[in-house]
């Protein structure tokens, strides 16, 4: 029963829960990798930051939907004043109103986190990802006020 009732938590994959969660983790590391040995087209760019933050990469699949941030070196953050915020910016619509890519929280005590995206509409072509810190019920319309990361698509 005790399984039963942790199993919902151990797989939680979402954007808000993976970094805090070393199941989830580990599972968004090893789908990562299938992702970037798959044989079709798969995005994959370094983050190119002012120092604010750190490095990483992106991982896109287009196809799919779907992809990885990693981050190192980011700040933890504390949910109820600030939380991080992923914008996909996409050629097919308007760079004034990027697609909410979700966010997302790194823990305290963490070098590395991977965070699984999923967005809720479909990105067409992505030309860019960026990283902003927004308030804790994040954003709308960022005002891209504190970019922490970007990564240029690279064509």
């Amino acid at each position: 029963l005790a399984v039963a009732g942790w199993w919902p938590r151990l797989m939680d994959t979402d954007s808000a829960g993976a970094a805090a969660n070393s199941f989830a983790q580990w599972r968004a590391s090893s789908e990562r990798q299938q992702m970037l040995a798959s044989s079709h087209q798969v995005g994959h760019w370094p983050w190119a930051s002012d120092g604010v933050a750190s490095n990483g990469d992106v991982v896109w699949d287009n196809a799919q939907q779907r992809g990885f941030l990693r981050l190192k070196g980011f700040v933890a953050n504390d949910p109820a004043r600030a939380r991080y915020q992923l914008w996909i910016f996409d050629a097919a619509r308007d760079d004034r109103y990027p697609v909410d890519g979700g966010m997302f929280d790194v823990p305290p005590g963490r070098e590395e986190v991977l965070i699984p995206v999923k967005p809720s509409v479909p990105v067409l072509r992505p030309v860019a990802f960026a990283v902003t810190v927004e308030g804790p019920r994040g954003a709308v319309v960022s005002e891209r006020e504190k970019v922490v990361a970007f990564a240029r698509v690279d064509r």
